[in-house]
């Protein structure tokens, strides 16, 4: 299974990291490419955008800083993205914003979920 992960910063960055340990292939993205040092260290690959994550993986992961990123973001992944592929929304976003992406998603056959995360920086290195 190729995972996507979009936005490695302070959370997606620990998260990311956790999911390769597990051994799974790793394609990331993030705006500034340092972000993504350590997992290219360690095999991950990186994508030149969000919309090669969505083209090339079967999830997709972002963490992104709020409504507007990932309102940019999903414009690419829905272009992309296959029928039966799945992404998961780590951000702090609108029940609104989701809302409306879950209904344009779903009529493409593509899952989205609403799946934020707490616990902060500890809590995402720790698992």
């Amino acid at each position: 299974m190729q995972i996507g992960f979009i936005g490695l910063g302070t959370m997606g960055g620990p998260m990311a990291l956790n999911a390769q340990s597990a051994g799974h292939p790793m394609l990331v993205n993030d705006l500034r490419r340092e972000a993504a040092a350590a997992l290219l260290e360690k095999g991950a690959v990186w994508a030149g955008s969000a919309g090669a994550i969505g083209a090339q993986s079967d999830v997709v992961f972002t963490s992104l800083p709020g409504p507007r990123e990932v309102e940019a973001v999903a414009v690419e992944l829905i272009a992309n993205m296959r029928p039966g592929t799945t992404w998961f929304d780590l951000s702090t976003n609108s029940p609104t914003e989701i809302r409306r992406l879950h209904a344009q998603f779903a009529e493409k056959k593509i899952h989205l979920l609403d799946a934020s995360v707490s616990g902060g920086p500890t809590g995402a290195k720790s698992r």
